[in-house]
């Protein structure tokens, strides 16, 4: 066997993780009360007039921002008069779900099309949960998250 061509008997090599892979997963959107809330965001922030639209709109307007809050990269996602807030790296191959598309109760990743319920952060497809998800808040134009 030629040194390009790799060892069948070789155990698969393995990648390096991507940090929220090494977080403990969370399948629960239900808030705790033994945990803090932590700031994601202020709305007036990212833009004048943001809570405001949302409010007056909440069937129709959709609203997703990436945030880090503590060591997480978390999507956080206005859908359908609800927030959501998952783990903002797909399991996939790490692409940035808040930059995908938004529709159905579901997050599309822009990279490879994998797609999760914002609610579970279960993948359509496989029918696991494989995204985290976590409990998350309005608190007049602040955004909050409770993490593990």
């Amino acid at each position: 066997m030629s040194d390009s061509q790799p060892n069948p008997s070789d155990p698969k090599p393995k990648r390096d993780l991507y940090p929220n892979e090494l977080a403990e997963q969370n399948h629960s959107s239900q808030p705790r009360a033994d945990l803090p809330w932590h700031l994601a965001f202020d709305l007036e922030e990212v833009e004048t007039g943001l809570a405001e639209r949302l409010a007056a709109n909440p069937d129709t307007e959709s609203f997703a921002r990436e945030t880090l809050v503590g060591d997480r990269i978390l999507a956080v996602i206005f859908h359908a008069g609800r927030w959501y807030a998952m783990d903002g790296i797909c399991t996939h191959q790490g692409g940035p779900l808040a930059e995908g598309h938004i529709a159905d109760g579901c997050v599309t990743c822009p990279w490879h099309g994998w797609q999760y319920e914002l609610d579970t952060g279960t993948q359509t497809t496989s029918r696991q949960p494989l995204q985290a998800v976590f409990p998350i808040r309005q608190n007049g134009n602040l955004i909050e998250v409770q993490l593990l």
